[in-house]
């Protein structure tokens, strides 16, 4: 567009120039000022700071003047040259310093001079209606163009949050995997745990009772037709060890039926939650139990759980942390719990569906949600009631 701009205003002044409407001494400078204007848009390509860009558009507004100083009646100069530097400010200018602009382009329409001899040229003053036009244009295209600066800050916006919605559902993806590899080796390692258990069980109960078996129905063997009376007697104890094994392991299988999976106590599930998130990410997780008893109960250990999860998972996720400190305390029958990381941080918490979960369980308890920046992360506190005989 301001391409079609500068050509416009070429071919413009060539029309002008064969029509004798610009004297042949002046011809010269009016194609160098658009040349040196048409240059100074270049300069926008590059990222400037306030005050360069303060200083071209300065230098702008007076080729501008120039150029369009003596055509009164002719105003499709002054129209291109307005149109190129509202382009310009959609580019490089934020939404308010583009009405700045659109401002300081209504009033030199409004307010400049045609009334005397310029580049020796005179057209005669220009009329009202014409400023008003002229403005009116200037009105609709500032207008058109903060519009478009808004609908780019927004697109802009949105792809910024698409962006940062991929990457957090890319880490979450991740952290899931780990946790789900984890579960799996766990599950392994767990039935393994429980055949080796199972192994000694029948080993200590039946193992001693069949080899003490087999070494007497050996020595019978030998004892047949040779002494009669000591094969009775070590077939009667043969079969007192047989009574004896039976009953052994009637009663080791009557242990294993019975016998429950052994419930791991508080530190034993936050120690088994942290080690599994640490090998799942690779983020260091430090826990200080303090004086946490070695059992809660039921409800305040899903409190926990939760929390847990929904911490470590923010400051991976959203602060990108990969130092994480968990700080148990409790006093005056309250848990204080608190998670600290050495992420991004966040100035501005808006609360997802785990804090606003979390802060529902919280209150079922009376309890307390607290999150804050600190000097080198964030930090998320809890305050849960908690009864000992509770």
């Amino acid at each position: 567009m301001v391409v079609f701009c500068y050509l416009s205003i070429f071919i413009l002044l060539i029309i002008k120039d064969r029509e004798n409407m610009i004297p042949g001494e002046w011809v010269e400078q009016f194609y160098i000022i658009l040349v040196v204007f048409s240059l100074s848009s270049i300069l926008f390509l590059n990222k400037l700071g306030d005050t360069k860009i303060l200083l071209v558009f300065s230098f702008q507004f007076v080729c501008k003047y120039l150029f369009t100083k003596p055509f009164s009646n002719y105003v499709w100069f002054e129209f291109f040259l307005i149109v190129v530097m509202l382009l310009e400010g959609i580019y490089v200018l934020s939404v308010k310093k583009s009405f700045i602009l659109s401002g300081f382009l209504l009033l030199s329409t409004l307010f400049t001079s045609h009334d005397n001899i310029f580049w020796g040229i005179y057209e005669g003053a220009r009329p009202l209606d014409l400023k008003l036009i002229l403005a009116l244009f200037i009105l609709l295209l500032s207008g058109f163009s903060i519009l478009i600066k808004l609908g780019f800050l927004i697109i802009k916006k949105d792809a910024e949050i698409i962006k940062d919605q991929n990457e957090i559902i890319k880490k979450i993806s991740y952290a899931n995997s780990g946790f789900q590899t984890y579960a799996n080796l766990a599950e392994e390692k767990s039935i393994t745990a429980e055949r080796m258990r199972i192994t000694r069980e029948i080993h200590d109960s039946v193992g001693y009772t069949m080899t003490n078996l087999l070494m007497m129905i050996e020595a019978s063997t030998d004892l047949v037709g040779v002494d009669n009376e000591k094969l009775d007697r070590l077939l009667s104890q043969t079969l007192e060890i047989i009574k004896t094994g039976h009953k052994d392991m009637r009663h080791s299988l009557r242990v294993l039926r019975n016998t429950k999976v052994r419930e791991s106590n508080t530190i034993e599930n936050i120690g088994t939650i942290t080690k599994v998130f640490e090998d799942s990410t690779g983020v260091q997780v430090r826990v200080e139990f303090g004086n946490l008893p070695w059992e809660l109960n039921d409800e305040v250990d899903n409190i926990i759980f939760r929390f847990l999860q929904e911490g470590m998972t923010n400051s991976l996720t959203h602060g990108d942390a990969r130092n994480i400190d968990i700080h148990f305390r409790v006093t005056d029958d309250i848990i204080y719990i608190n998670i600290i990381d050495d992420g991004n941080g966040c100035i501005d918490v808006k609360e997802g569906i785990g804090l606003k979960g979390m802060e529902e369980r919280l209150s079922e308890v009376t309890g307390h949600l607290y999150y804050s920046n600190t000097y080198s992360g964030f930090s998320v506190k809890v305050e849960i009631p908690w009864k000992r005989d509770g």
